[in-house]
């Protein structure tokens, strides 16, 4: 009897942390990421999607860990995470403008200072005076000096810079879908339901600005977030961080990814207390499985 009130005791408790923790739940207010803005226009005329929350699975957006629980949404056109951007967007807003009726194109050209050169040179033959070290001998004691010899040499001349043309594309009145937007539409929410499955199936993702996302299933979640909170906490220079990284089979990280871990290490606290919530959870599951 003693060990059943333990063990309500016990589940009370993790009951009342994890409500605390739904409450604590991350929210977008001071955390920006780098990712391009989606159109204001795209969010009014496509609304938004809230998915329900849940506290499986681990998120990390620019390096931080986001704590669970979690809800992943379609904000216009990007997917956001417990209100902060995680992604470019799906399919960009003007792709929906090229549907409407009456859309008007709009190309303006950069002044020619701000405009980039091209990426290759144009070559240009020139000619080049030699010496020929025979006859150079020779025109010491000669009165009559041997002309040099002549060779074409290619050389590279800049090709002048071109005007950057920018197009921009505009509708008068209110949007209307249609089969095309629809099926914009679908993609979009497709992505969003993609990662909320692998998020709620125990999987992981790492989004940033300056890479693409890192996903993987839970059982690769768990070899991951069994080392790095403790690498996280351990190392405190970025070159000794780094290679243990890449010695702990992860290598496939993108650098940039890990240098962003290393600048929110102090993140490792809560990844300590994830895995030990983890591990209790467990240990009470089996506990409660084997009959008590």
């Amino acid at each position: 009897m003693k060990q059943i009130r333990t063990v309500v005791a016990v589940l009370a408790a993790a009951f009342l942390s994890l409500s605390a923790e739904a409450a604590a739940a991350p929210a977008a207010t001071g955390f920006t990421t780098g990712f391009a803005k989606p159109s204001p226009a795209a969010l009014k005329a496509l609304k938004a999607t809230v998915g329900k929350p849940f506290s499986s699975g681990y998120v990390f957006v620019e390096g931080k860990y986001l704590k669970p629980p979690y809800k992943v949404e379609r904000w216009g056109t990007v997917i956001r995470v417990n209100g902060i951007q995680v992604t470019n967007e799906i399919v960009p807003w003007e792709e929906f403008i090229k549907t409407q009726d009456g859309v008007q194109v709009t190309r303006t050209s950069a002044p020619e200072s701000a405009s980039e050169p091209t990426a290759v040179p144009e070559p240009v033959e020139e000619e080049e005076e030699v010496d020929d070290l025979e006859s150079s001998l020779d025109d010491l004691f000669a009165d009559n000096p041997t002309p040099k010899k002549k060779t074409a040499k290619k050389t590279y001349r800049p090709k002048p810079k071109k005007p950057a043309v920018t197009v921009t594309y505009s509708f008068d009145g209110e949007f209307k879908p249609n089969e095309k937007t629809k099926s914009y539409l679908d993609r979009i929410n497709a992505e969003r339901t993609r990662i909320d499955r692998q998020l709620r199936a125990g999987g992981y993702y790492f989004f940033g600005s300056r890479y693409s996302a890192i996903t993987g299933d839970a059982g690769a979640g768990e070899h991951i977030f069994e080392k790095l909170p403790d690498m996280m906490k351990r190392f405190s220079d970025r070159g000794a961080f780094v290679s243990a990284v890449s010695s702990a089979g992860f290598s496939y990280l993108p650098q940039q990814l890990v240098y962003d871990l290393f600048r929110n290490r102090i993140d490792y606290v809560q990844l300590e207390q994830r895995r030990r919530s983890i591990q209790e959870e467990r240990k009470w599951s089996s506990v409660l499985g084997g009959g008590l």
